[in-house]
């Protein structure tokens, strides 16, 4: 995931449990895989702040899981040679070269209290 923002603060969650419905997954749950990334120059001051986001990026089955779910209809990425899904709510999510790479991505706003569109890529 390329990102425009400066100074940020990653912080891993390979371990957070993804609740889901048991017919998706024989197991009824999926471990995350991804990362949060923490602009630390706009969150100096506390996630208050007006610019304080936190940029979400999930891969694997989950990733999966949320692109296969999405109603809109996949395009092409010129960048990457990807199929990208968007949403109004800002999620992102792409289906990789191969069958195996999926990845999305979303941002949550303190100041907003909302979730929207993650960083820029390309």
């Amino acid at each position: 995931m390329q990102s425009t923002r400066k100074g940020f603060l990653l912080i891993s969650f390979f371990s957070l449990p993804l609740l889901v419905a048991p017919q998706a997954f024989s197991q009824g749950e999926i471990k995350l895989e991804g990362n949060v990334l923490l602009d630390a120059e706009e969150c100096s001051k506390g996630t208050t702040a007006p610019d304080c986001v936190l940029d979400f990026a999930i891969k694997g089955k989950a990733a999966k899981l949320i692109y296969d779910g999405m109603p809109a209809e996949g395009k092409m990425q010129e960048c990457t040679g990807s199929v990208e899904k968007f949403n109004e709510s800002g999620m992102h999510c792409i289906k990789g070269k191969t069958v195996r790479e999926y990845y999305c991505d979303f941002s949550y706003n303190f100041a907003k209290d909302n979730f929207g569109a993650g960083p820029d890529g390309c």
